[in-house]
């Protein structure tokens, strides 16, 4: 059972990272790109919405919250930092450290967790 739980999470954090990626490269992908990103976010919320569709009601209903919750995080902070004055530089250089943050976590964590 630890096993799954490690691989859920694993799974989870790929997924984080993998999104903030495509953030990453949403933000400096020239503009005949972006309809691909278009693509992209499309097959995301599809993926995301396939996902949702196999959980019960309670676990739909955290869902919903959860991502609320997220929708409201970036809105201040978008907010806050001012994002449509933030140049695409500035905007990718953030996403990069954040990025590189989490996943200098993560591998930190898992050798925790591979020691123990």
């Amino acid at each position: 059972m630890r096993e799954t739980i490690f691989s859920m999470m694993r799974f989870s954090g790929a997924v984080t990272m993998f999104g903030l990626e495509q953030v990453q490269n949403a933000i400096s992908a020239p503009a005949d790109t972006r309809a691909a990103l278009n693509r992209l976010r499309d097959t995301l919320d599809s993926m995301s919405d396939s996902l949702a569709s196999k959980l019960d009601d309670s676990k739909k209903s955290a869902l919903d919250s959860m991502s609320k919750a997220q929708i409201d995080i970036l809105d201040r902070t978008a907010d806050a930092v001012n994002l449509d004055a933030v140049n695409m530089d500035s905007a990718a250089d953030l996403l990069k450290k954040t990025s590189d943050s989490l996943a200098s976590a993560m591998r930190s964590s898992a050798k925790a967790a591979g020691a123990a």
